[in-house]
C-alpha cells in the first residue's frame, strides 16, 4: 500500500480528530504552497512478540536542503514486526522549536512547515495509523528507537488490540531530519574506525565486516558495520564540522545487499539469518545535509576469523586509467580479516595486457566462459614484499551457461605456505543491460519451454540465489505464472513466484541425525559418496517431503535429499519382551522392554555377527533391539 500524505495545518488536525478523512486531504490554508510528504508503509514479518518497535526511516537525507520543498521528503513507516495501514492518517512537518522540546503532545499547536526555508532541526510526525496482523483483544507494546511513539495520549506505548488485530498509533515522531544549506561545500566519504574506536584518517571506497555466529542477523550486521566505519565530510570537515552526514538507510541497504545474495532474513526481531559459504557484497548509500551523497562497498565476509597476515598471496589487476587495485587481505575493525575480496564492477578491469577492456564479461547464452582470458587478467604474488609470481585458478562452477544472468566467479591462489587469496567477481550470461531477479527457492527451479499452452520442462534449473534476467510482463498458462528469461524472444520461462519475491524459502532447522544416512538427489539416486554420520547435525529445510516413489525425505541443500527415517525413525510395537544390546554378545544395559511398548527405531536395520538383524533405538550409546521382537 502507498499513500500520499498532505502536510496539514494544526486547524486541519483538529478538524481531524473530529471527523477522519483521507490522508490525501489538505487544509485551505495551505493547498497553495503545501508540497506532499511520500510516506510508504514499511515491510513487515510475522509477528511473534507483544513488544514492538516502529520507526520512521527517512530514505532521501542527503537530499534536503535549504529551499527545499516539504514535498522531497520521502520516508517510510517501518515496524519491525506487523503490517502499517495508513488509512485516514495524516503527516506534518515541524521545526525542532514549534515541538515544545519534543513533546508531541503539544504538536497540535505547532504550524505545519510548506517548505525547508532554514537551516536547522525539524521533525516529521504521522498521526492516526494503524499496525496490522496482530493477535485480536491482546496487550501489546510499542516503542521507537529513533523517535517518539504517543498512543492515545500516552507515552508508554501501551495498546490493546482491537477485535481484528489492529493497534493503533495515534502519534509517530521521526528522528531529527537536519537541514543544511546548499551552497556550504563538502561531500561525505567513509574512513574506518580504528581498535580503540577513533576515526582513521585515510578515505576508503570500500572495506569488510567479518560474519560469524555473533552478527547474523539484520540488526546485529548493521551494528558491526557502524562499528568498523564512520561518515565524514570533506572541506567543512570531518566529523565535527558544520555539515552533518551519516549512513542514508543502512538497514534498507543491508537488506537489499542480502537479497541480492539470495539470503533471507528470518521473522524474528532481529532478522537473523543462515551464514553462506560465499563472500557477499553491500552498496550502502552515504549523505551530507548539503545536498551531496555517494554509495560505500561492504564485503561481508563469512570467513571473518582468519588472521589477515603478510602470509598470503596478493592478487591484483588492472582499471583503465587508475592504479593496479593490490587485493591483500585486509583487516577490519577487530584487526582480523581474510584472503577474500569483491570486485564490483569487472567492466572496470583491463585484459592481460593492460590495455583493452576485458573480453570475457556477457557470456552469449549456450556459450563457454573464457577462463583463459580472466586468468590473463590477474597477477598473483606470492605474499606481501615477494614479487614472486604465482598461477591463479579460475572456479565457474556456479556459472550457468544454458540461464542469462549474474554469476559468481572465483579467482584463487595458493602459495607454499598454503595460504589462500580468493577474489570474486560476477560475470553476466547473456546480453548487458537486461533487468535481473535474484531467485529464491527451497531446491532446484525448473526452467521451462512454452508454446502456446504447452509447457515442458527442459531439465535445465536455476537455483536460489541466482540473479537471473528475466524479460516482459508474467503469462499464464493454466493455474501458474510464467515469467521469461534469457531474451525478449525466448521462449524459456520459470514459475513467476521464484523471481517476484512472493515465495519464501523454508527456515532451516538443526536435527540430529540418528543412522547413518545417504544423501539421494530427487530420483532417489545417491550424491556422491559421503554418508552422514549418526549423532551429528544437520540443517533440514521445512518439513518432511517427498520423493517421486514415494520416500519421506528432509531436503538438506539444493537436490539433496536425506530419508526422513533416519533423522525422526519410526515408532514400532514390541511383540515380545526385548533386551537392549550394544553388540551381538554384549547387552547395553539391563532393561528390559515390556511387550506392548512403543520404541522409535531409526533407520533400516544392521546385521550383527551373529546373522541377526538389529534396530537402532537411541543413542550415542551403542543400543539396538532384535528386530524379530517387533510385530
Amino acid at each position: 500500500m502507498k499513500k500520499n500524505l498532505r502536510i496539514v495545518s494544526a486547524a486541519a488536525a483538529a478538524l481531524l480528530a473530529v471527523a477522519p478523512v483521507a490522508a490525501t486531504s489538505v487544509s485551505t490554508a495551505f493547498a497553495a504552497d503545501a508540497g506532499q510528504v511520500t510516506i510508504k508503509p514499511g515491510t513487515g514479518t510475522p509477528v511473534t512478540t507483544n513488544t514492538l518497535d516502529v520507526n520512521v526511516v527517512l530514505n532521501n537525507p542527503g537530499a534536503l536542503t535549504t529551499g527545499s520543498s516539504v514535498s522531497d521528503l520521502n520516508a517510510t513507516i517501518q515496524p519491525n514486526q506487523g503490517e502499517v495501514n495508513l488509512t485516514n492518517s495524516t503527516s506534518q512537518v515541524f521545526k525542532a522549536d514549534q515541538m515544545n522540546e519534543g513533546k508531541t503532545d503539544t504538536i497540535a499547536n505547532a504550524t505545519a512547515s510548506a517548505k525547508f526555508d532554514a537551516k536547522g532541526d525539524y521533525y516529521l510526525v504521522v498521526k492516526g495509523f494503524s499496525i496490522k496482523g496482530l493477535k485480536p483483544n491482546t496487550d501489546y507494546t510499542f516503542s521507537s528507537s529513533t523517535g517518539k511513539v504517543t498512543i492515545n495520549g500516552n507515552t508508554s506505548g501501551k495498546v490493546t488490540t482491537d477485535n481484528e488485530g489492529n493497534a493503533y498509533i495515534s502519534t509517530l515522531v521521526s528522528p531529527v531530519i537536519t537541514i543544511g544549506d546548499s551552497t556550504t561545500k563538502g561531500a561525505p566519504y567513509v574512513v574506518a574506525k580504528k581498535a580503540d574506536g577513533s576515526a582513521d584518517t585515510n578515505s576508503i571506497t570500500s572495506g569488510t565486516v567479518p560474519l560469524n555466529s555473533s552478527n547474523n542477523s539484520v540488526k546485529q550486521l548493521v551494528d558491526a558495520i557502524q562499528n568498523a566505519f564512520v561518515v565524514k565530510t570533506t572541506l567543512n570537515g570531518g566529523t565535527n564540522g558544520t555539515l552533518k552526514s551519516g549512513w542514508t538507510n543502512l538497514e534498507g541497504d543491508v537488506r537489499a545487499g542480502l537479497k541480492t545474495a539470495g539470503i533471507t532474513p528470518k521473522t524474528d526481531a532481529n532478522g537473523s539469518f543462515d551464514i553462506p559459504a560465499a563472500p557477499f557484497s553491500i552498496t550502502a548509500n552515504i549523505y551530507a545535509n548539503n545536498g551531496t551523497s555517494g554509495t560505500f562497498v561492504i564485503n561481508v565476509n563469512p570467513a571473518g576469523t582468519t588472521v589477515a597476515d603478510a602470509s598470503y598471496p596478493v592478487i591484483s589487476y588492472k582499471v583503465k586509467g587508475k592504479t593496479a587495485p593490490v587485493l591483500t587481505p585486509e583487516l577490519d575493525a577487530n584487526n582480523t580479516g581474510s584472503a577474500n575480496r569483491t570486485i564490483e564492477n569487472i567492466d572496470d578491469v583491463l585484459d592481460g595486457k593492460g590495455v583493452n577492456p576485458i573480453s570475457f564479461n556477457y557470456v552469449p547464452v549456450n556459450g563457454v566462459v573464457d577462463t583463459t582470458a580472466i586468468k590473463d587478467a590477474f597477477t598473483a604474488k606470492v605474499a606481501t614484499g615477494n614479487d614472486d609470481t604465482l598461477g591463479v585458478n579460475v572456479d565457474v562452477s556456479k556459472v550457468n551457461t544454458k540461464v542469462a544472468g549474474k554469476y559468481p566467479v572465483v579467482v584463487s591462489a595458493t602459495n607454499a605456505d598454503k595460504k589462500t587469496s580468493k577474489v570474486t567477481f560476477y560475470i553476466t550470461v547473456g546480453v548487458k543491460g537486461a533487468s535481473y531477479k535474484t531467485v529464491q527457492s527451497d531446491g532446484d527451479v525448473p526452467v521451462y519451454k512454452i508454446e502456446g499452452n504447452t509447457v515442458t520442462d527442459t531439465k535445465t534449473t536455476v537455483k536460489n540465489g541466482d540473479q537471473i534476467a528475466v524479460f516482459g510482463d508474467a503469462i499464464k498458462v493454466g493455474d501458474k505464472s510464467y515469467t521469461r528469461i534469457n531474451s525478449a524472444d525466448s521462449n524459456l520461462y520459470v514459475e513467476t513466484k521464484y523471481v517476484d519475491g512472493s515465495f519464501k524459502p523454508a527456515e532451516k532447522t538443526s536435527k540430529t541425525v540418528m543412522h547413518n544416512a545417504y544423501i539421494y538427489d530427487k530420483d532417489h539416486k545417491r550424491v556422491g559418496t559421503k554418508t552422514l554420520a549418526a549423532y551429528t547435525k544437520v540443517d533440514v529445510l521445512g518439513a518432511t517431503t517427498k520423493l517421486a516413489d514415494g520416500s519421506l525425505v528432509y531436503q538438506i541443500g539444493d537436490n539433496q535429499y536425506v530419508m526422513a527415517d533416519n533423522i525422526d525413525g519410526t515408532v514400532r510395537t514390541l511383540s515380545h519382551n526385548a533386551y537392549v544390546y550394544k553388540t551381538s554378545k554384549k547387552r547395553a544395559d539391563s532393561r528390559v522392554l515390556r511387550k506392548g511398548a512403543k520404541v522409535t527405531t531409526y533407520g533400516s536395520p544392521y546385521t550383527f555377527k551373529n546373522g541377526k538383524a538389529y534396530y537402532r533405538i537411541g543413542g550415542p550409546s551403542k543400543q539396538y533391539v532384535k528386530v524379530a521382537n517387533f510385530n
